[in-house]
């Protein structure tokens, strides 16, 4: 039996090594976990997320060829390159470029889940990546809803309901959820389904009444409501290790070039050895 758990807010952890050697899923859909998808899809080298502005002003001084990112109240931070409107994130303005990142509410989740087994970044734009990787996983799923200043956020226990309904899909009786995950894929069924498939256009309505779309159309962000509901315009999928996020796939390839480099170093101190005994 797989346990799915959901906290629909991350106030209901109380601390990192709650999640300490788990496999934890964080979703902050409007806008941190979309918005760090867009940037390693379109070049960016890495993204470190920090706590609080101050914590990312001395990494970004500590990193070469870094850029400081994050917002505050959904607005850029004063004196950060970048905010977290996902739009921002173009190829030319990040290619190759550290992102030191500071959110209200998204990186407080990631930095929860720093001690995780495994901690995969989610959002309306990569669901079927996640859910595809989780499944291969089979093994027990935590999911953090950052939501908003500490309370509920409607798009976040959507998404983490998208994700538990593909999840379970025809084998429901292999997996345990409580009222928690159950309320999750109601809602879901009522704000991201059209027919029994996922309706982008009904995701982007649900953004558009819940309290922070509203919020961010307010201060002129409406164009990242509709970004953000794009469901699997992102075929990746950003992972947390060690303090730095990059995608699965390029943690994959470090992890092979580093075995590769032991298997040429082995091999090279055999050949040491033969050539020390032949002379």
């Amino acid at each position: 039996m797989i346990n799915i758990t959901a906290y629909l807010t991350h106030s209901l952890i109380a601390d990192e090594l709650t999640l300490k050697g788990k496999n934890v899923i964080v979703i902050d859909a409007l806008r941190a976990t979309s918005t760090i998808a867009t940037a390693l899809v379109n070049g960016a080298k890495e993204v470190i997320p920090t706590e609080n502005a101050a914590t990312a002003v001395r990494v970004a001084k500590g990193s070469g060829n870094s850029m400081l990112c994050g917002e505050r109240g959904g607005k850029i931070i004063e004196g950060f390159n970048l905010g977290n409107s996902p739009l921002e994130y173009t190829a030319e303005a990040i290619k190759d470029k550290s992102l030191v990142f500071s959110t209200t509410n998204g990186t407080v989740s990631l930095s929860k889940a720093k001690y995780a087994k495994n901690c995969l970044l989610a959002s309306f734009l990569n669901i079927q990546a996640v859910v595809d990787f989780v499944k291969e996983l089979n093994e027990d799923i935590v999911i953090i809803c950052s939501g908003k200043l500490n309370n509920f956020c409607i798009e976040d226990a959507v998404c983490a309901g998208v994700i538990i309904n593909k999840l379970i899909d025809k084998n429901e009786e292999n997996y345990s959820f409580t009222d928690s995950e159950n309320a999750c894929i109601k809602l879901a069924k009522a704000y991201a389904y059209e027919k029994s498939k996922i309706s982008p256009n009904k995701i982007l309505d649900m953004m558009k009444i819940s309290e922070h779309g509203k919020y961010l159309v307010e201060i002129g962000f409406q164009n990242d409501l509709e970004f953000c509901s794009a469901v699997d315009s992102v075929h990746s999928i950003p992972m947390l290790k060690s303090g730095i996020i990059k995608l699965k796939e390029k943690f994959e390839g470090e992890s092979m070039q580093k075995m590769q480099m032991k298997k040429l170093s082995l091999t090279t101190d055999k050949e040491e050895v033969s050539a020390k005994d032949v002379a």
